[in-house]
């Protein structure tokens, strides 16, 4: 009896010194380029795929547009629960970092497949489009959960989270905007001059150069405060989003973020196409980008420790509102799309460390007030919110400009053009002006999210 009580004793005083160790600045670092990693495929499927399927796949712009929306209407019932499995499924690796380890070579190999033109025929083309595009979106939603969900396994003090969160997103914002600039290049040179060619080498080496980042840092980070989790009660876990008002607030100013940020980056191909005249400006325009999605990812974890997160983000889409007038004034002018692209990508790097951040605080307050603490299950709302957005942006703009009498590779329609001008200037900065309505209701302050915390550790010492 006395060798088991201090078996006991030595187990849980290793459990204590897992939970309270710090986290490591090499540890931060190799969670960053975790996010780099990610972002590496991630750039090329959410932000080409739409040109891709229309100018390269020759696909029929409603065609596309149905299938993104078939496509989310599944990963409404998939994510949840690729999320609630993510978070129940415990092995000698961690709870998070399973998918890091063994789904990074199954998606390189579905970007692949996503940028391959086959030779099956009109109905076998598009069944092809279907099923790879779905088969991309559940094998990405696996390592999306588990790669936000980490830093609440990293550690439990707030700060540490929310500079984890402003590291990982700006890693994964700095990547996307450079690759914004690298992608068209890239695409190029690799096809010399021929498009399909060039997409379908491009993704190989985005996939491969993916796996080797993850394979690189995945062994660096570690899981400190994992939770057995109780048995699952799926009415409960319902709760954990239908009862959580702070959930429900951040994932509507989620889905605006995203839904603005894919629209306008979706666009910047046709808008620089055919409106501006070359396509190779939209490198130009990313490159813009690249310091104001740096600036944003960095100044958002400071604004947060000094103001509430709420107000920030109300800030900035009235920022964002303002800089989408000024565009407005300057029509088919290529120095005020680059001002443009500068301070929205200033808004979109910030915006996404605030939603990661308080995704976070929102378990927490389920926890409390649910008695159930579903990490995975919550992170997973931002990816399904995130692949929504992406889905119902591209189906929108597909759907409007098929509308208006889009033609791939010919001259455009006079409406067609102030359609594409209009969808890049004012209208993102409308849109993104009724973010504020579910900020200014959002509940979780500083002050209420400390109680919230204090209370939580209470009930686990009572427990212990």
């Amino acid at each position: 009896a006395q060798e088991v009580n201090a078996e006991t004793e030595e187990k849980m005083k290793e459990k204590i010194k897992n939970v309270t160790a710090d986290v490591t600045k090499s540890e931060i670092f190799h969670f960053g380029m975790l996010g780099v990693a990610q972002c590496v495929v991630f750039q090329l499927w959410s932000a080409q795929m739409m040109y891709f399927y229309t100018d390269i796949f020759m696909l029929a712009p409603m065609f596309i547009s149905g299938m993104f929306l078939f496509a989310r209407i599944w990963d409404g019932v998939n994510d949840p629960m690729i999320g609630l499995f993510i978070e129940r499924t415990r092995t000698r690796y961690g709870r998070f970092k399973n998918a890091l380890l063994f789904a990074p070579l199954p998606l390189a190999i579905a970007l692949v497949l996503n940028f391959t033109v086959p030779s099956f025929g009109k109905t076998g083309n598009m069944i092809y489009a279907v099923v790879t595009y779905i088969l991309f979106g559940m094998i990405y939603t696996t390592i999306d959960v588990s790669f936000f969900s980490l830093p609440t396994a990293m550690t439990n003090d707030s700060n540490k989270r929310a500079s984890l969160f402003g590291i990982g997103r700006l890693c994964t914002g700095t990547t996307m905007s450079a690759l914004g600039i690298l992608t068209i290049p890239c695409v190029t040179m690799l096809g010399k001059g021929d498009m399909k060619t060039g997409y379908f080498y491009t993704a190989i080496l985005f996939g491969v150069a993916s796996c080797i980042l993850y394979l690189l840092n995945v062994g660096h980070v570690h899981e400190r405060t994992i939770q057995d989790k109780p048995k699952f009660n799926f009415k409960t876990t319902i709760k954990a989003i239908g009862q959580n008002k702070p959930l429900l607030m951040v994932m509507v100013f989620g889905f605006i973020l995203q839904f603005v940020s894919v629209a306008k980056s979706s666009l910047n191909m046709y808008y620089a196409t055919y409106n501006l005249g070359n396509v190779q400006l939209v490198a130009i325009v990313g490159l813009a980008g690249v310091p104001g999605m740096l600036l944003g990812s960095v100044v958002a974890p400071m604004l947060v420790k000094k103001f509430e997160a709420k107000y920030v983000a109300v800030g900035l889409n009235i920022l964002f509102f303002i800089d989408s007038l000024g565009l407005f004034f300057f029509k088919n002018n290529v120095a005020a799309l680059v001002v443009n692209n500068l301070l929205f990508l200033f808004y979109v790097g910030a915006g996404m460390v605030l939603v990661s951040t308080m995704t976070a605080e929102t378990i927490e307050y389920a926890e409390l007030k649910i008695g159930q603490r579903n990490e995975g299950f919550i992170t997973s709302t931002q990816t399904f919110i995130s692949k929504f957005a992406v889905a119902l942006a591209n189906s929108g703009v597909l759907a409007l400009i098929a509308a208006l009498g889009y033609v791939p590779n010919q001259t455009q329609a006079e409406g067609t053009l102030n359609a594409f001008f209009y969808m890049e200037s004012i209208i993102p900065g409308l849109i993104g002006l009724l973010a504020c309505i579910p900020m200014l209701i959002y509940p979780l302050t500083k002050k209420e999210y400390a109680r919230i915390s204090d209370e939580l550790k209470i009930r686990r010492e009572q427990n212990a």
